[in-house]
């Protein structure tokens, strides 16, 4: 993921988020390929891991420029995305640990809390980007 911060004319702060990741199906991993398929979701774990934290520094950067509110629903919202992160882990742990007879259930499992992590971690960055733009602006407004 690349983070771009652009000042426009109007001083409103905008960030782009691309998000060059793809999206994998681990239930079309076969118990042979569990190795390649538990890398693959350790892989997706750190790419979650990297964009938390850059969302970390995003908004610390901007801190000074926001209000005691805003800096709390900014906490909330990536406390929210961490532990949805934690969600995830637990079922590359659950990979890890899965045997002949349960994987089928558990690359399910995997697969359906990625695709359920992945899309809260989108919608909880528009939702932290909004809400740190918003609150640059009344700041701004204010100041003037």
């Amino acid at each position: 993921m690349i983070c771009n911060h652009i000042k426009k004319k109007k001083e409103k702060v905008e960030v782009e988020v691309t998000n060059n990741d793809t999206v994998t199906d681990f239930k079309v991993y076969t118990y042979e390929e569990k190795n390649e398929a538990v890398t693959e979701a350790n892989a997706k774990l750190e790419e979650m891991n990297r964009q938390i934290e850059a969302w970390k520094a995003d908004a610390e950067a901007k801190a000074d420029e926001m209000s005691d509110e805003a800096k709390a629903a900014s906490d909330k919202a990536i406390a929210d995305l961490e532990s949805k992160r934690d969600v995830f882990k637990e079922e590359v742990e659950k990979l890890e640990n899965s045997t002949q007879d349960n994987w089928d259930e558990v690359k399910e499992e995997v697969s359906d809390k990625y695709d359920d992590v992945t899309t809260n971690l989108k919608s909880g960055w528009e939702n932290l980007k909004e809400d740190v733009e918003e609150t640059v602006e009344e700041v701004k407004e204010s100041l003037q």
